[in-house]
């Protein structure tokens, strides 16, 4: 892989560099792989196991790994005091895109040993309780991960923006109501803008 730390990093901007980091060649494929799908998959799949002290540990062993890579840790500290919106940025997005490609693999979500598909709300049920009740929970119980809000973040905003008819269900099923700690790490659930898009649409 290219290093990105190199004299080449100098003729690029942190955005490139970033770009660079995060999408490579498929071979025989046009479309490009995304690193940063890595940390989505890295907690949905461990947020579904026993959810043990063993499965936290060796989560939070991974997505450090993750972030520690040094060709992402250079282009984070070159862009200093930037860093932390431009992380949240590309997790945002790769959050939205796994989100999405969960939600179009026909292959997801199947029931009776992989033998039927989930009907569509089935298949909304299933990812927003995983988001809630899975991947956020467990992010939560992270602290030493020093991306684990932000990824909290990334993750609720992109659940949102994939299934904003649904934001009732997202609120109860992530319990922000009796957790202090999750009320704070996410946005209020604005339920007036989701009965406003109703309204419209009713119409």
């Amino acid at each position: 892989m290219e290093d990105l730390r190199t004299a080449d990093a100098g003729e690029k901007t942190i955005g490139e560099r970033m770009e660079a980091f995060r999408f490579f060649e498929l071979s025989g494929k046009d479309e490009k792989g995304d690193r940063f799908l890595q940390p989505w998959l890295y907690c949905h799949v461990f947020a579904a196991g026993s959810k043990g002290r063993g499965e936290r540990k060796r989560a939070g062993k991974e997505l450090k790994r993750f972030f520690a890579q040094k060709d992402l840790v250079a282009i984070l500290r070159d862009a200093a005091e930037e860093s932390d919106a431009l992380m949240e940025m590309h997790l945002f997005d790769s959050a939205d895109r796994y989100l999405t490609i969960c939600r179009d693999d026909v292959g997801f979500g199947r029931k009776l040993f992989g033998l039927v598909r989930m009907k569509s709300q089935e298949k909304e049920e299933k990812i927003i309780a995983d988001v809630y009740r899975s991947m956020i929970p467990l992010l939560a119980q992270l602290p030493d991960l020093s991306e684990s809000r932000a990824m909290i973040r990334s993750l609720d905003r992109a659940c949102r923006n994939l299934y904003p008819q649904r934001l009732a269900d997202m609120e109860a099923a992530s319990g922000v109501r009796e957790n202090d700690s999750l009320r704070i790490l996410l946005d209020p659930f604005d339920h007036t803008t989701q009965e406003n898009d109703e309204s419209i649409h009713g119409r």
